[in-house]
């Protein structure tokens, strides 16, 4: 029966009845399910696109003199070089997102930092992604050594001073959805910090 609307206006969200699941295809990161589910507000069946795939870690890394560790890199998505920060997946035998987070870090920019704190998590795409990312600042960052570029990786290493990260993000020049989430939670970290005292 349709639902009248005093009972919709009573309704509370409710999570939607799994119908059944195939696998569409499985590649070497990610794989693609259709899941067919069953509305709680209309009984309507409906199929739903779910793409699984590891959990990723995301890292800003700043110096003792207030420089942002970034990289410049071709993103095959956007088909642009794009300006970002170090990031990539959980390799099944890490068993702490932080240990991902100074891998990365090491790998992609040759830097190393004295501290790396959690500071959120976040779904990239909760609408169709089943995974999480970890974000982490990293500070006392001090370059240790050469990159170590994967087979399919082109990296230009640089350094931004913290003043103008506004800027680039507000012409654009940041535009990856996950560094902007991870300066999100950094500042809100900051901010916690600065109400407690530290």
């Amino acid at each position: 029966a349709v639902p009248t609307e005093r009972q919709l206006m009573n309704l509370t969200l409710q999570p939607w009845q799994q119908l059944s699941e195939e696998i569409l295809a499985q590649y070497k990161v990610f794989r693609v399910r259709r899941a067919r589910r069953r509305s709680p507000r209309t009984g309507a069946e409906i199929g739903f696109f779910l793409m699984d795939t590891m959990d990723w870690v995301n890292v800003l890394p700043i110096t003792d003199d207030g420089q942002v560790v970034m990289v410049r890199q071709f993103r095959h998505g956007s088909g642009r070089v794009g300006l970002g920060g170090q990031g990539g997946l959980i390799d099944p035998h890490e068993t702490d997102p932080a240990q991902a987070a100074v891998r990365e870090l090491r790998e992609e920019t040759g830097y190393e930092a004295a501290r790396i704190e959690p500071i959120g998590v976040m779904n990239p795409n909760p609408s169709m992604m089943t995974n999480r990312c970890f974000a982490f600042v990293a500070t006392g960052c001090r370059r240790v050594g050469e990159l170590q570029m994967d087979p399919g990786e082109d990296i230009e290493v640089v350094t931004v001073p913290l003043v103008e990260l506004d800027g680039l993000i507000a012409r654009g020049e940041i535009e990856h959805a996950i560094v902007l989430a991870t300066i999100a939670f950094w500042r809100a970290h900051r901010a916690r910090a600065g109400a407690g005292g530290g």
